[in-house]
């Protein structure tokens, strides 16, 4: 119990920060030499295929309801454990956003860096009530999630021609 409770303030600290970047920190200009230098290694599919996608997923498949023939089945994290899985890939899927935003990212000023916000907004949602471990909040901050993801998708992602719709 004492390592999650540590894991669970670590990850508070990691949403009060989202916070104080969200409220109005800016990133510094490089320009200027006051920050650090940024060494992009992976592409804008890189991000979405290999970080937002499976961790995004982590959290659509964390809570649901089958019904089936044999009755209904609740799907919940069970653990601690799992839980604390819940909000570091949240957690991965907000910082993800922060990447989108890097130098070189950006597929237009204005709506690539409110989609990408979006992200990050949606992804601290969900950190912050999967550390209240509330399977119902998890499953409506998912959906919110599911809806940056989607707008964002509507806007940039090319689809190749056999996954067009006729």
């Amino acid at each position: 119990m004492h390592g999650t409770d540590r894991a669970q303030r670590a990850a508070a600290a990691t949403l009060a920060g989202l916070a104080a970047l969200a409220a109005g920190c800016s990133p510094v200009d490089p320009a200027s030499g006051g920050g650090p230098p940024f060494r992009p290694v992976g592409s804008v599919e890189d991000i979405m295929h290999d970080v937002v996608y499976p961790h995004a997923e982590v959290v659509w498949d964390a809570v649901g309801t089958i019904i089936d023939q044999a009755g209904t089945h609740e799907i919940r994290p069970r653990s601690e454990e799992e839980w604390l899985r819940v909000t570091q890939s949240a957690l991965t899927v907000a910082e993800a956003g922060n990447l989108l935003l890097m130098e070189g990212r950006a597929k237009d000023e204005e709506a690539w860096r409110a989609g990408a916000l979006q992200l990050i907004d949606a992804a601290s949602q969900v950190m912050e009530v999967s550390l209240r471990s509330d399977p119902e909040a998890v499953f409506e901050a998912g959906g919110v999630l599911y809806a940056a993801c989607n707008n964002c998708h509507e806007q940039y992602w090319e689809r190749p021609p056999s996954a067009m719709r006729p």
